[in-house]
């Protein structure tokens, strides 16, 4: 039976060890704070900024704590969805695409970002041993990434983003699975 010394110092270990953990995993806070920041420079609604920043932080930093290769995944979330943040506030602020009768331009900007950002997470998640949960990750990320931007849009945006997200993302995971059997 132990002592209640080296209980206490099994104990500080443990605790010391978590803490190191949770100062390696509030790294991808940085990301979502300069993130954040941006979104406001933009002129993005702060109660929109300050919902899907809860969500991005918490859930980044969660997915840090978990392992290493959702700390990945979340970055290459966060990367993947900077598109889909930008393109439709571009495409609204330099009018580049002429509104037509009924429909926001930012709705398909969103739609081929979603695409892009889709393709480019499936891709990548091909290459990983957990692919399902690597994916996950990284597509919930970009989700709440380029609803930031998307939202320009309003609901129709975001939906569009989600709907090139799918799209984007059945190609590379259908042939994957053919691939497999």
């Amino acid at each position: 039976m132990a002592t209640t010394s080296e209980r206490a110092l099994a104990r500080r270990g443990r605790w010391m060890y978590e803490l190191g953990r949770a100062r390696w995993a509030s790294r991808v806070l940085i990301v979502v704070v300069l993130l954040l920041i941006l979104a406001r420079i933009i002129g993005r609604p702060m109660p929109l900024v300050i919902a899907l920043g809860g969500l991005l932080g918490v859930g980044g930093f969660a997915a840090a704590m978990l392992h290493e290769r959702y700390a990945r995944a979340f970055r290459i979330g966060v990367i993947a969805g900077i598109p889909a943040f930008l393109l439709p506030l571009l495409v609204r602020a330099l009018q580049l695409v002429p509104p037509a009768v009924g429909v926001e331009p930012c709705v398909p900007a969103s739609f081929l970002s979603g695409i892009l950002a889709g393709w480019a997470i499936s891709r990548l998640s091909l290459d990983e041993q957990h692919r399902l949960a690597f994916w996950t990750v990284a597509i919930v990320t970009t989700a709440l990434t380029g609803s930031l931007g998307c939202s320009v849009a309003g609901g129709g945006g975001v939906l569009g983003m989600i709907a090139g997200v799918v799209t984007g993302s059945a190609p590379v995971v259908l042939r994957s699975a053919t691939q497999r059997s």
